[in-house]
């Protein structure tokens, strides 16, 4: 739940109708791309279940439209990165310390036309 609140509090989606989203249709907006929950359940050391999660994912391997990769970025760190930062901070005596970034990846603005997502079945 924390995820799904932090989603809208971000402004990340708005849900419309179908009405709307035929509106949409005919001023030429791309067609809505299927999704589905995927569920995750963790598990301790001894095999025994700890967590349960869900995600909803987008399958992007529907849209009709394509993208040049020059215009897509991911940010991510190599292990390269990872063992500059590690031994930067082990010459200068520092703690290490990790961190979660929840909905990192919710921030971008998207223009208008963009992608609209149908929500997975219940």
């Amino acid at each position: 739940m924390e995820e799904l609140n932090g989603l809208i509090k971000l402004g990340t989606f708005h849900e419309i109708s179908l009405t709307e989203y035929c509106r949409l249709c005919d001023r030429g907006a791309p067609k809505a791309l299927p999704s589905m929950c995927v569920l995750n359940i963790k598990h301790d050391k001894n095999g025994n279940p700890v967590q349960a999660k869900s995600r909803i994912v987008v399958l992007g391997n529907m849209e009709a439209r394509s993208r040049e990769k020059g215009k897509v970025y991911a940010p991510v760190i190599t292990q390269t990165q990872v063992r500059l930062l590690v031994s930067m901070a082990v010459s200068h005596k520092h703690i290490l310390k990790q961190a979660d970034c929840h909905n990192a990846f919710c921030c971008g603005v998207l223009p208008e036309d963009e992608v609209v997502i149908v929500k997975p079945p219940s």
